[in-house]
């Protein structure tokens, strides 16, 4: 078979599955009432209640329901990393194995490679290779679980329901079993409605209530009902063709908004006889992920630079002692000005070094953040397009660009740490001394 031919085969398979995957998106999923929706965007973690981040019942501080999805996916990624070192631990029989396993030699190879990178950029003194490696290791580590987390199925997409705030688009909910509703999605690329506060007071007010839940028998009336009524409005419809399509969509929806609104208080929504035989809830409302990748919120990013940041300087005081700080205070070029009048310009850098340090933490924490957020945009953005085989070329992407952060950001940790552990100054000062002793 010839080269042209294989091709030809390859395209033809490639046409076939998109031809499939579009009949998903826009024929088979929006006629089972699951078509994919927009998920809700927010840059702060989102709280299992629904509460916004500006109120009281939001954040760790408060109950379980208080709690941020981004916080629990912190906590199930410390998880595996203690088991993923337990693991490792056990597998080379506490590193005394001399014949690794497969799972022993995949660790070592990790290992290897970040104490290569601390080796390279650090050298081998003993505060590089008993603090500054495993710092670095660890970071690695704890990165590629939290960022690789966000790619496992469920995961931001499998959530606690509940009724989107003022501003927040959202979907109609239906019942699927005793205690679990979904998402009520008939058309594909459907962004939902704009919540407004009415909207969620009243969805509320629904939830807090059990006895505002009609009864089934009272929804299939109402659906026969309406099913007579729109049947009789569309042929009065009919009848005056002056109607402009505009004008018939319009009195149709009113018919069906007042038979909504005969069975819930200020509906959202102008439910059809189907939908209301289904059960379908009309209030605008959304899902919280139960995990949503830990590195998309901000707290964690700029937490972990801190950490870094702390860290660096740590490792400049213990190589260098207090003689560290000479390179943001620089005493002795002030010292110095009678004989060097340049030193002054010295100083002025000093005083510049200290911008450049703490810009590391903004460095660090949003190039970690920003790549992880926009990921997490673009496969909900793929999946809303095209609901199956586009997000997975995204998802293979996405695999290493979250590998390629979470070493980058462990590089930077060594490279940081190296520079803030190397003296500035104390070669020109050994110098001077040097000189003064020979002329005595």
């Amino acid at each position: 078979m010839s080269a042209t031919m294989r091709g030809a085969i390859i395209f033809g398979i490639l046409i076939i599955a998109l031809v499939l995957c579009s009949l998903l998106t826009f024929s088979w999923l929006p006629n089972a009432s699951v078509a994919v929706g927009l998920p809700v965007i927010t840059v702060p973690g989102e709280a299992y209640n629904g509460a916004l981040p500006s109120a009281d019942a939001y954040g760790v501080g408060n109950a379980i329901g208080g709690w941020t999805n981004t916080f629990v996916a912190t906590l199930l990624a410390d998880v595996v990393v203690l088991v993923f070192v337990f693991l490792a631990w056990r597998a080379s029989k506490g590193w005394t194995r001399e014949v690794p396993t497969r799972f022993q030699s995949w660790v070592e190879m990790v290992g290897d490679f970040i104490y290569g990178q601390t080796k390279s950029f650090a050298g081998v003194k003993p505060l590089a290779k008993k603090w500054l490696f495993p710092l670095a290791a660890s970071i690695f580590v704890f990165l590629l679980a939290v960022n690789w987390m966000k790619l496992f199925p469920g995961v931001e997409s499998v959530g606690y329901l509940h009724c989107a705030h003022e501003g927040t688009s959202g979907y109609p909910s239906i019942q699927v079993g005793d205690n679990a509703y979904q998402l009520y999605i008939e058309r594909a690329l459907y962004a939902g409605v704009r919540a407004s506060h009415t909207d969620y007071e009243a969805c509320e007010h629904f939830k807090e209530n059990p006895a505002n839940k009609p009864s089934h028998e009272a929804l299939l009336v109402a659906s026969e009902e309406l099913h007579t009524e729109e049947a009789a409005l569309l042929e009065e419809l009919d009848a005056d063709p002056a109607l402009t399509q505009t004008e018939r969509d319009a009195r149709i929806n009113a018919l069906r908004l007042e038979a909504t609104e005969a069975l819930y208080a200020e509906p959202s929504f102008a439910l059809t006889a189907d939908q209301l035989e289904k059960g379908v809830v009309p209030y605008v409302q959304v899902v919280t992920p139960f995990v949503r990748g830990g590195s998309t919120d901000l707290n964690l990013t700029i937490g972990l630079a801190l950490v870094t940041f702390v860290a660096i300087q740590v490792f400049g005081v213990a190589a260098q002692g207090p003689a560290y700080f000479m390179k943001f205070i620089n005493l002795n070029a002030l010292g110095t000005m009678h004989k060097k009048p340049l030193g002054a310009v010295d100083f002025l850098v000093g005083l510049f070094e200290i911008v450049s340090e703490i810009g590391k933490i903004i460095s660090l924490a949003f190039r970690l953040f920003g790549n992880l957020f926009a990921g997490g945009i673009l496969l909900a953005v793929m999946s809303f397009l095209i609901a199956a085989l586009l997000p997975v070329i995204f998802y293979g992407l996405e695999v290493i660009v979250t590998t390629i952060q979470a070493f980058v950001f462990a590089v930077l940790t060594i490279v940081f740490s190296a520079q803030a552990m190397e003296g500035h100054h104390g070669d020109e000062e050994h110098h001077e001394e040097g000189a003064e002793v020979h002329v005595h």
